[in-house]
């Protein structure tokens, strides 16, 4: 079974929603890392249209979109679920 990740909002420290290995892969693959050891990322309306148009999975899509609205930016990392 595809392990699950929880994706926590790094401002509330509240988790934001879960991603399957495949979505948390995807935006490992496309947002950029400080660091080797870099889990957390940053999001806001250019990075959800740069995600959606590389092929960004819809549910992970809607997720992080619901997350967004009303806020400039935030900062997202991961954890194992």
């Amino acid at each position: 079974m595809d392990a699950m990740y929880r994706l926590i909002d790094l401002e509330s420290d509240e988790a934001i929603g879960v991603a399957t290995g495949d979505q948390l892969q995807f935006l490992i693959d496309n947002l950029e890392k400080e660091g080797v050891e870099d889990q957390d990322y940053f999001i806001d309306e250019d990075t959800l249209s740069f995600l959606a148009e590389n092929g960004c999975d819809e549910d992970l899509l809607t997720m992080l979109t619901e997350v967004l609205e009303g806020r400039m930016s935030i900062d997202i990392r991961y954890e194992v679920a």
